[in-house]
């Protein structure tokens, strides 16, 4: 989704990766303007800047989140700002007529990929200013499971993988991807409270497994093999892509919780404010879902949060079936009100007339991918 600046003729358009995804022997340099925020001149289409946050992207690690516009203040000045946050749980402050950055961006050496034909940009563009807003690698420690035989196979898998933590590139015997292609940051964006300075964003924290298969190796029986993996035929490249999510035997993420989480930052100073877990699989759990998950493990999420009054936070981003309220200062929950179905979706909020009641509003309509309970509903909420 894209963000207009009508005073100053501006549209900011966030840009998805180059094709294909995971391979980029066809496609060799950075791919400008891929996996970009891209300013343009709204009254001519023209480009004024733009910020690349991947170059040569390998991972799917397009910028599915909206950017933010909001005032900066720094050394007592106003700067219009844009922030975007991304997949790999970066999250870039800008200025928003220039396109630099607010924060130092440093460009860090990052692994060279093995895949003959493939070469990966040698360096990576990383936020100094923001800590990552989810972990950006994981080490056979980090394997997780409920169980002794779930831990076991986790690790296992892990340690066959290429990981040497975020921007590994693909590899033909496959290559531990963190954040994966949902997130970090994902497509629900952040909200902002412009009274205390302070961006929420919602995370997913998954790992995933990618593995380039050689087309002659590729048969309709490995894909049987690999009943929850996704499949691309990259046509006009020599490899298959197969893709998946990390679970254990069991049924759940094979990395440690938390899977999904609300993050606080401060953005004025780029520190984080709180960190908090997002979601339980309680209304799940009623559908017969396997396994139970905690409140404090989270889980995957999808949608983003609004703020419709200072200090109040609302969402519905995560597995269960409520739209929640939160503290923006502290990311406590504050109550909650039931939906039909799953609400993956961004909540918005108005008033019939100026002095009338505020009502938040989410539709609530389930996730086949996530899921979560399926219909058809738009629920309205009044506020207090």
């Amino acid at each position: 989704m894209i963000a207009a600046d009508p005073a100053r003729d501006l549209v900011f358009v966030p840009t998805g990766s180059a094709s294909p995804d995971y391979y980029g022997g066809e496609r060799l340099g950075d791919n400008r303007y891929a996996n970009s925020l891209v300013a343009l001149r709204a009254s001519t289409g023209a480009v004024v800047w733009h910020f690349q946050v991947v170059h040569h992207d390998l991972w799917d690690y397009d910028v599915a989140s909206p950017p933010l516009l909001f005032t900066a203040r720094q050394g007592g000045r106003e700067i219009p700002a844009v922030a975007q946050a991304t997949k790999m749980g970066h999250l870039f402050l800008l200025n928003r007529e220039t396109g630099e950055p607010l924060f130092a961006v440093e460009e860090r050496a990052v692994p060279a990929s093995t895949v003959p034909g493939e070469r990966a940009s040698p360096t990576q563009p990383f936020p100094t200013a923001v800590p990552p807003l989810a972990p950006p690698r994981l080490t056979l420690g980090d394997a997780w499971g409920l169980t002794p035989l779930d831990r076991r196979s986790c690790r296992a898998r892990f340690a066959r993988l290429r990981n040497e933590g975020i921007f590994t590139p693909p590899s033909i015997g496959g290559t531990l991807v963190v954040p994966s292609n949902v997130g970090g940051a994902h497509w629900g964006g952040m909200a902002y409270d412009s009274a205390r300075g302070i961006a929420v964003i919602p995370t997913n924290r998954l790992a995933a497994e990618v593995a380039l298969i050689p087309r002659e190796q590729y048969t309709d029986s490995l894909r049987a093999q690999h009943p929850r993996a996704e499949f691309a035929r990259q046509r006009g490249t020599p490899y298959v892509m197969r893709r998946e999510i990390i679970f254990s035997p069991i049924g759940l993420p094979c990395n440690k919780p938390p899977f999904g989480a609300l993050v606080a930052v401060d953005l004025a100073t780029g520190r984080k404010r709180w960190d908090v877990p997002l979601g339980t699989t309680r209304d799940m759990i009623a559908q017969k879902a396997k396994v139970p998950i905690s409140k404090a493990w989270g889980t995957p999420n999808l949608g983003g949060p609004i703020v419709p009054a200072g200090g109040l936070g609302v969402g519905a981003a995560g597995m269960g079936d409520s739209l929640r309220a939160f503290d923006v200062v502290r990311g406590r929950e504050l109550g909650k009100g039931r939906v039909p179905a799953g609400g993956q979706a961004t909540p918005m909020t108005y008033r019939v007339s100026a002095a009338g009641k505020q009502y938040v509003v989410v539709a609530a309509g389930g996730h086949g991918r996530m899921g979560t309970r399926r219909g058809d509903y738009i629920v309205a909420f009044a506020l207090p």
